[in-house]
């Protein structure tokens, strides 16, 4: 139930027009960037934001030949392929630019601001009409008729601006955290970098490092468990190749242990302590001999390139235990391998509670779009 004075209108009701981007051979019109303009893909429309990299740019002659795909200030681009429904609003920056395969709503302003019509658009409401009205079978895709068709329950101007500079609090906190946790992704990279190779020393330590094989300091097992013995709601945790972490009802191990994947693409290795089950083509590294359990995950994970080179197949990548046991590590006295673990357990937590805070942020923007863009939680305008 809409509140009295909000209407509900279609896209094609509420904007000067909707088109389409270049979709014929947009790279015939390809130049350098110090040749041309830039165009707008999918790849440059994230969720109410710009994405500024990966650029392609049209001639000044392929531009000029397309002038209908020219973008304005406040056009809202919506992606049409790949994720259906994503919206931004174009900056006065990007005035000017070209557009390959993505919608142009140009808002009508006297009836919506481009703001409010990206929002909209961006929220679950707009993403699940959006849904309904993909066409193709394989590869889901918006056409512009479709994407006129949705429908926008609509305050008063004023109304939709102030709902507006609500909901860009949240993005500015978000925006932050998001740059907050890239930062401190790049310092943990850089610490990984420097404190793995021996390139920086912790203070107080100045033991020789010494190379050793990985099969020479802890034992390595595969389990004995399929994917079918795992459960959504088991006693213990079970560890297959998988990023999802399921778990068990029995376990095989009880120990400290380095889980590495023995079948995918990249081998993350995962820590961990306690009871858990193993699939039978993923390796446990534990009972480590005069070294930091803690340690020989960073290392491990930091040396990965290791296991990169040395799998076999060509569909679905494969390691062998001899090319775990043949894993050389640089290893520094045992104290030093407690401290440097220490000192990067630390970046992880840290990254752990950005992450947390990025996720908290988005859901609770995610909850006021639902109640802010349909009615039923009214904002007070000056």
């Amino acid at each position: 139930m809409l509140p009295e004075d909000w209407k509900k209108r279609s896209v094609a009701e509420v904007c000067r027009s909707v088109s389409v981007g270049v979709v014929i051979k947009p790279s015939q019109y390809y130049v350098s960037a110090s040749e041309g303009i830039k165009a707008f893909r999918s790849a440059n429309v994230k969720e109410g934001q710009v994405n500024n990299s990966d650029w392609v740019y049209f001639s000044h002659k392929g531009h000029n030949e397309n002038k209908k795909s020219e973008l304005k200030t406040g056009d809202v681009l919506v992606v049409r392929t790949g994720y259906p429904g994503t919206a931004c609003v174009v900056t006065p920056q990007y005035a000017g630019c070209n557009a390959i395969d993505v919608v142009i709503a140009r808002p009508d302003i006297q009836k919506i601001i481009p703001t409010y019509l990206c929002l909209f658009t961006n929220s679950e409401y707009g993403k699940s009409q959006v849904a309904n009205l993909q066409g193709g079978m394989a590869q889901k895709h918006l056409n512009v008729g479709a994407y006129q068709q949705v429908e926008i329950p609509l305050p008063p101007l004023p109304e939709q601006k102030k709902i507006a500079a609500i909901l860009s609090t949240w993005d500015r906190a978000i925006d932050g955290t998001e740059k907050l946790l890239a930062n401190s992704q790049q310092q943990k990279k850089a610490l990984m970098q420097q404190l793995l190779t021996g390139k920086k020393r912790l203070p107080g330590f100045t033991g020789e490092w010494k190379t050793k094989y990985l099969g020479d300091i802890a034992d390595i097992q595969t389990g004995r468990s399929n994917r079918q013995d795992s459960l959504t709601n088991g006693e213990y945790t079970f560890f297959d190749r998988s990023e999802d972490i399921r778990t068990s009802n029995r376990y095989l191990f009880d120990c400290e242990a380095v889980i590495v994947p023995g079948e995918g693409q990249d081998f993350v290795p995962k820590y961990f302590i306690g009871k858990f089950d193993l699939h039978q083509r993923t390796y446990a590294i534990s009972c480590f001999q005069a070294c930091d359990g803690k340690f020989i995950f960073y290392t491990v994970g930091y040396h990965r390139s290791h296991f990169l080179s040395q799998a076999v197949g060509s569909t679905v990548k494969s390691l062998r235990l001899p090319m775990f046991q043949k894993m050389p590590l640089k290893l520094p006295p045992l104290p030093e391998q407690r401290a440097i673990a220490a000192v990067l357990t630390t970046a992880d937590e840290e990254l752990t509670a950005l992450e947390s805070d990025l996720s908290r942020l988005r859901q609770e923007k995610k909850a006021l779009m639902q109640q802010l863009l349909t009615g039923k939680r009214r904002v007070t305008v000056d």
